[in-house]
């Protein structure tokens, strides 16, 4: 009976405090260390052992990771809307939420569902020039590319139409489906920093492979007679 009054008194001081923007932390308004309280923000994916979540207006610096741990399962799916208490760390300078190490102030709450909300477009060139803006966010990458090279553990390497290198992770992905020269016209994951590296933890229906897109020459009228003479 005490356990289940301390956690309803959690929930509730949870609730009282003053909601913290994702955007506040994302752009260094909060200090690190600090109790964070995000409010009303949805769920955008999840993995076994947190979440990422996402606040209006879902752009730039409007999502961040959410560190559950893995004793438990958290129970959320994409779409639910919750209520956050944690404390805001920088994890080899990924940005999140850590349930885990706020004690017995940590939580995270449903308080409801609403439909996902649709990625924001981003360009490869748009990533490559800074992407901390869109760190935890939902994108959609909007070039055309190729897979141009495969790396150990699940990650791989695609070059956009304009040249520009977008690396890849597995954590929703078949990696072992991927093949050199496999080519996308758009991706769709979460934009993720990790070991050093910016890269797309792209959706397990995220990408459809296609046939590249050939240029094809300019054909003259001279030319096509020359052909038949």
């Amino acid at each position: 009976m005490k356990k289940i009054v301390l956690a309803f008194l959690i929930i509730l001081m949870a609730g009282l405090a003053q909601a913290t923007a994702i955007y506040d932390i994302q752009t260094g308004a909060v200090d690190e260390n600090t109790l964070v309280t995000p409010h009303d923000v949805v769920v955008t994916a999840v993995t076994y052992n947190g979440v990422f979540v996402a606040e209006a207006p879902y752009g730039e610096f409007n999502g961040i990771w959410v560190y559950t741990g893995s004793d438990e399962p958290h129970g959320m799916v994409p779409g639910d809307v919750v209520s956050i208490c944690g404390e805001y760390k920088e994890y080899y300078d990924l940005s999140e939420i850590d349930i885990v190490a706020a004690g017995l102030y940590g939580s995270l709450l449903k308080v409801g569902t609403q439909d996902i909300p649709a990625p924001s477009y981003v360009t490869a060139a748009d990533l490559a020039a800074d992407g901390e803006p869109w760190e935890s966010c939902v994108v959609t990458i909007i070039d055309g590319m190729a897979v141009s090279e495969t790396h150990d553990f699940g990650e791989w390497t695609a070059i956009a139409q304009d040249g520009t290198p977008v690396r890849f992770d597995d954590f929703w992905y078949d990696d072992t489906t991927v093949m050199i020269d496999d080519c996308y016209p758009n991706a769709t994951g979460v934009w993720y920093y990790g070991y050093g590296l910016f890269k797309l933890e792209v959706f397990e229906d995220g990408i459809e492979v296609v046939d590249c897109f050939v240029a094809t020459e300019e054909v003259t009228f001279d030319s096509m007679k020359a052909l038949y003479r």
